[in-house]
């Protein structure tokens, strides 16, 4: 055995309770990054330090390395508490940390793939389908996103998939990308310079996806957070389950609505209750329009009173004002706060390439 052999860093291993689970991560490596190259549910969402949706708490063993300072999201009394970001924890030593609704769910690992743009189709006025062909089958979970690359011209960008998963994996995936003044990659693509563009694709990744349980689905989604909403609902429509759903979309007027053909076939295939609630916030007066007007949160109680009891699930995909003021309606209406589920919608003003 060399000299180097010795001095070549060793894996280190994390136990998460109250789960039980424990695995390796490699020098240089993230906790996050490791619980999901082993196909764990890690919760998470930006994965760049910024959103704190990783935050746990470290109860033994060593210390871990900070690749970004914690001090940036977590609060001085967090920071006592040894509450660390797993997105932004390599360790030092054998470690426990405490993720306390930790769910034990095997999800697909992300890999990297080769993509191209092949088709864009026009939804809206700023809103476009995508899709790319990969060199390979890709697998996921409804629900879940990828991140874009495009070499020397941006970074990560990421997007949910806006189409079910398949068995034996998609080659084509569809995203829902909508415009945003001043943004990269948007800015790019509106001006039709990715057409047949080569990017790199990372996924997948996230948390969204469809809780097992027999309760009501509420679901709200607002701009381009349609596309888990719609990968959620069509994966769930193909399996009996008995379930009442509403499907809530918040847009500013008529014309931001779309996608209304598949939303009517989910609700002619749902196994149970289906009602779908359009709610415009700045439809004109004199438009004609007859259905709900205003915020999407305060049309919650008066379409979908008989569903919210504790049992009942809410999965929430936007613009964080909206899936904070969501979340802020439901759970005083008797929503059991461990059954909201958000993706938000994140850009660059949030210190993250979400979806600019």
């Amino acid at each position: 055995m060399s000299l180097f052999s010795f001095l070549k860093p060793s894996p280190k291993r994390v136990t998460i309770e109250p789960a039980g689970i424990s695995f390796d991560v490699k020098p240089g490596q993230s906790i996050l990054e490791a619980g999901l190259s082993h196909g764990y549910a890690m919760p998470h969402s930006c994965t760049v330090g910024t959103c704190g949706s990783c935050k746990c708490k470290l109860t033994s063993g060593g210390k871990v390395r900070e690749l970004t300072n914690f001090a940036y999201v977590l609060e001085a009394e967090e920071l006592q508490e040894n509450m660390i970001l797993t997105c932004q924890s390599a360790l030092k030593s054998d470690v426990t940390i405490s993720i306390p609704n930790f769910e034990l769910k095997q999800l697909h690992p992300p890999e990297d793939y080769d993509g191209e743009v092949v088709v864009t189709e026009d939804l809206t006025h700023d809103v476009k389908k995508v899709t790319l062909r990969l060199d390979r089958p890709m697998w996921f979970d409804a629900g879940q996103y990828v991140q874009l690359h495009i070499d020397e011209v941006f970074g990560g960008r990421s997007y949910s998939y806006a189409l079910p998963p398949s068995e034996d994996g998609l080659r084509e995936i569809d995203f829902f990308i909508r415009h945003v003044p001043g943004g990269e990659f948007t800015g790019l693509l509106f001006d039709g310079k990715l057409d047949q563009a080569k990017i790199k694709v990372h996924g997948p990744s996230g948390n969204f996806w469809l809780r097992d349980g027999r309760g009501p689905i509420i679901c709200v989604g607002g701009g381009s957070g349609l596309a888990p909403i719609i990968s959620l609902l069509e994966q769930a429509a193909k399996t009996p389950h008995g379930r009442p759903c509403v499907m809530f979309f918040g847009a500013r007027s008529q014309a931001d609505l779309y996608c209304l053909d598949r939303i009517a076939k989910i609700g002619e295939a749902w196994d149970g209750a289906f009602q779908f609630v359009p709610v415009l916030s700045d439809e004109p007066e004199d438009s004609g329009w007859t259905g709900l007007r205003g915020f999407v949160n305060t049309a919650i109680e008066g379409a979908a009173g008989q569903y919210l009891s504790a049992d009942t699930q809410v999965y929430l995909c936007g613009p964080p004002p909206m899936i904070d003021a969501v979340t802020d309606t439901v759970v005083p209406l008797g929503i059991d706060p461990k059954n909201v589920h958000a993706d938000k919608f994140l850009d660059a003003s949030h210190g993250i390439s979400r979806q600019d």
